[in-house]
C-alpha cells in the first residue's frame, strides 16, 4: 500500500518541477515564459481537484497546450520544440501526481529533462541545476517506494540528502566516461536563432541588437588592445535597387572570378588566440583579420574572398576554437575591383554631386580622409535610437538628419567610396567586447554587433576603416545602457553598479573556468580517465568527485554534535588508543574496558570514565566544559 505523505511529495515534486523549467526555459520568449507560469498555477489548482475521467480531460488539455507551444516555436519541428514539449507535459503531469504511477511518470520526465539539459548546457549553472534535478529525482523515486509515512523533519531531510549525494560520484563518473564529445543528440534540426547578423542590412537593421545582453562568444585574452578586436562575420558587398546591402557568397566569386584573387605571401606571425562559441545555432564563425583555425578544421570552410569562416553545421553546442594569425598579402584583378564599385541606378543624385564636388583634385586616400573629417566635424551624432526614421535614404542621413549608428556611417562611407571609384565593402561582426578583469577574458554579446568598412588601396590591400570611431564623444547621445555609467547614479546608489559589476565578473569567471575545463575534456582525456580507473590510479579529479559526499558528512557530523556525541567520541578515542595495549572487544562494557588497561592507564582515565558512567547511566546533566576538562586532565597525568 502506498502510504508516503503526499503533501511532502508535492513540495519535493514542485521543487523539481521549478528546477526543470528553469533548466530548459533559457531560449523561451518572454511571452512563452508567462504562458508556462500560467500553466504552473493551473496545475497547482488542478492537483487538488478530483473528478471522474480526470486523466482523459488532462490528456486532451495537454494536446491543446502542445499545439499552443507549437505556435510559440513558430511551427518548426526543432530540437528546442521537443524539449519545450517535455516542459509542457511535465507541468501537466504535476497536476496528476496523486497516484504512485503518476509520480513515477513525473520523475521519469524529470530525469529525461535533466539528462537533456546536461548534454546541451555546458555552463556551470546549467550543470549544477541538471545534477540537482537528477539527485532530487532519485530521492523522489526512493520516497515513492516507501511503505511507511515519511515526514520531512531535519533528520529525514539529512537522510534523503545523504542518499541523493551518495549517487553523485556515480553520476559524475558516468558523465566523464560516457562519450559526450562524440554524440550527436539532434532529433530535429535546431531552430533558427535571433543571434548574429541578418542576411541583408539597411539603415536601422542593428537597432534591435543595441540592448541585447545575449552572449555570443568569449575571447581568451592574449594582451589584446580593445581597438584591435574587430571580429568579422559577414561581408556586405552588393547593393540592391532598394539600397539594401547583401553578402556575396564565396561560391559565386569562385565561379565568376576564378583567377581574380591571388595570395602573394603568407607568413605565420606565431600569435594565437582562443574563442569559445555559444550555441547560437548559426553557421558563421567570428574571427579576427588574417587568422586561420588550428587543429581539426574538417567542419569548417574558408571563404578566401570574404576572409571569413563558415561551419558546415549550425553551432548548437559550445565549442572552443584556436586561431593562428598570419601576415597575408592579396592581389585583386580589375574585374573583381569593378564588382566592388558597382552601385544601382537608384543612388541619390545629391550624393553623386557631393562626391564629384569633393573628390576633385584629391587622391583616393585624401578623399577617404575627407569623408572621415566630414563625419568628425561636430554636426553628426551617434544615436542608437535616431529621432527621425529616414527609411533607407542614405542621402537624407548624410546631408540632412546626420544622426544614426554604425551601419549608417559604414554604409554611407562605402557608398561614397564607390561613387569615387574606390573598391570598398561593409564588414559586419562584433567589436570591443567586455573585459572581465577578474579572469582576463573578453565577453562578446549581441549588443557588441558592429559594422565598419574596408577599402582596397594599391600596395596595401584591404584596409579597415571605422567611420563610427571618428564621431566626437560629446556627440554620442545617451541610451538606456548609459545609465550605469553615470557617476551620479554610482555615487548615490546604496548598491553601486561597480559592486554588482565586480560580482558579475566573479560569476562569469567561475563559468569561464568551468566551461574551458569541460570543453578541454576531449576523447583522449576520457580514455585516459578510464585507464586510470582500471589501473587504480586516483588523481585529483577523484577528490573533486567525492568532495560533495565528504562535505555532506562533515556538515552532518557538525549538526549532530552535542554532549552525548562529544563524550562518546572521546570515549571511543580512548578505547581505540588503548587497543594497542590490551585486547579490547567491541562488546566490552566501560567497566570491563578499564579493568583491561594497565595500572597507570587506569589511573590516567579514571576520572573521565567516572564522568562517562554518570552521564550515560545515572542521567546526570554535566556541563560541556567539565567533560573537556576531565578528558584533558586525564591526558596530562
Amino acid at each position: 500500500m502506498f502510504k508516503t505523505n503526499f503533501l511532502n511529495l508535492k513540495y519535493l515534486s514542485f521543487s523539481i518541477l521549478i528546477l526543470c523549467l528553469i533548466s530548459i526555459s533559457e531560449n523561451l520568449s518572454l511571452t512563452n515564459k508567462f504562458f508556462w507560469l500560467l500553466l504552473v498555477f493551473v496545475s497547482i489548482f488542478l492537483i487538488n481537484l478530483k473528478f471522474k475521467f480526470k486523466n482523459i480531460v488532462t490528456g486532451i488539455y495537454a494536446l491543446g497546450l502542445l499545439y499552443v507551444q507549437f505556435i510559440f516555436d513558430r511551427y518548426v519541428f526543432s530540437e528546442e520544440f521537443f524539449i519545450h514539449c517535455l516542459g509542457v507535459l511535465l507541468i501537466v503531469k504535476y497536476a496528476e501526481i496523486n497516484t504512485k504511477n503518476n509520480e513515477l511518470s513525473f520523475s521519469l520526465i524529470c530525469m529525461i529533462i535533466s539528462v537533456t539539459s546536461l548534454i546541451n548546457g555546458q555552463d556551470i549553472l546549467s550543470s549544477v541545476i541538471s545534477l540537482s534535478i537528477i539527485i532530487l529525482s532519485v530521492v523522489n523515486l526512493y520516497l515513492i517506494q516507501q511503505r511507511e509515512v515519511m515526514d520531512f523533519n531535519i533528520k529525514n531531510v539529512l537522510k534523503y540528502l545523504g542518499f541523493g549525494l551518495s549517487i553523485f560520484p556515480i553520476i559524475i563518473i558516468f558523465y566523464l566516461i560516457f562519450p559526450r564529445a562524440e554524440i550527436n543528440f539532434r532529433l530535429f534540426n535546431p531552430s533558427s536563432s535571433s543571434l548574429g547578423i541578418p542576411d541583408s542590412i539597411q539603415l536601422g537593421s542593428f537597432e534591435e541588437f543595441s540592448n541585447s545582453d545575449e552572449k555570443v562568444f568569449t575571447l581568451v585574452n592574449q594582451n589584446f588592445k580593445k581597438e584591435d578586436l574587430y571580429f568579422r562575420v559577414k561581408i556586405f558587398d552588393f547593393m540592391e535597387q532598394d539600397k539594401s546591402w547583401r553578402p556575396t557568397s564565396g561560391l559565386y566569386f569562385y565561379n565568376n572570378f576564378k583567377k581574380s584573387l591571388k595570395i602573394t605571401s603568407l607568413v605565420k606571425s606565431n600569435d594565437t588566440y582562443d574563442i569559445i562559441l555559444e550555441p547560437y545555432k548559426r553557421r558563421w564563425i567570428p574571427s579576427l583579420d588574417n587568422s586561420r583555425p588550428i587543429g581539426n578544421t574538417v567542419g569548417f570552410s574558408h571563404d578566401a574572398y570574404n576572409q571569413v569562416y563558415i561551419s558546415r553545421k549550425p553551432i548548437d553546442r559550445k565549442q572552443q576554437i584556436r586561431f593562428e594569425k598570419y601576415q597575408i598579402n592579396y592581389e585583386l584583378s580589375d574585374q573583381i575591383k569593378n564588382y566592388y564599385i558597382d552601385l544601382p541606378d537608384t543612388v541619390s543624385k545629391d550624393l553623386v554631386d557631393w562626391v564629384n564636388l569633393n573628390k576633385t583634385g584629391k587622391s583616393n586616400i585624401e578623399f577617404l580622409n575627407h569623408i572621415l573629417d566630414t563625419f568628425a566635424d561636430g554636426t553628426y551624432f551617434y544615436n542608437l535610437n535616431p529621432e527621425v526614421n529616414i527609411g533607407n535614404n542614405y542621402a537624407d542621413f548624410f546631408l540632412k538628419y546626420k544622426e544614426g549608428y554604425c551601419e549608417y556611417f559604414a554604409g554611407t562611407f562605402v557608398l561614397l567610396s564607390r561613387l569615387a571609384n574606390i573598391p570598398s565593402r561593409i564588414v559586419s561582426g562584433y567589436y570591443g567586447g567586455d573585459l572581465n578583469t577578474v579572469g582576463d577574458f573578453y565577453e562578446f554579446k549581441q549588443k557588441d554587433t558592429h559594422a565598419w568598412a574596408e577599402v582596397w588601396l594599391e600596395n596595401r590591400g584591404w584596409v579597415r576603416v571605422d567611420p563610427t570611431s571618428v564621431i566626437p564623444a560629446s556627440n554620442v547621445k545617451n541610451s538606456l545602457n548609459d545609465v550605469f555609467n553615470d557617476e551620479r547614479f554610482i555615487n548615490s546608489s546604496f548598491f553601486s553598479s561597480k559592486i554588482f559589476k565586480l560580482m558579475s565578473y566573479y560569476i562569469g569567471y567561475a563559468d569561464f573556468v568551468w566551461t574551458r575545463h569541460l570543453l578541454s575534456y576531449d576523447n583522449n582525456k576520457r580514455i585516459s580517465f578510464i585507464e586510470d580507473i582500471f589501473n587504480l590510479k586516483f588523481s585529483k579529479i577523484f577528490i573533486w568527485i567525492f568532495a560533495p559526499v565528504f562535505i555532506f558528512f562533515i556538515f552532518k557530523f557538525i549538526f549532530k554534535i552535542n554532549k552525548s556525541t562529544i563524550i562518546n567520541l572521546l570515549f571511543n578515542f580512548i578505547v581505540w588508543k588503548s587497543k594497542k595495549e590490551k585486547k579490547i572487544l567491541n562488546s566490552d562494557t566501560h567497566q570491563q574496558i578499564i579493568k583491561k588497561l594497565k595500572y597507570h592507564t587506569q589511573d590516567k582515565y579514571k576520572s573521565f570514565f567516572n564522568l562517562y558512567e554518570n552521564y550515560r547511566y545515572a542521567d546526570q546533566n554535566i556541563e560541556l566544559t567539565k567533560i573537556f576538562r576531565a578528558f584533558m586532565s586525564s591526558k596530562q597525568i
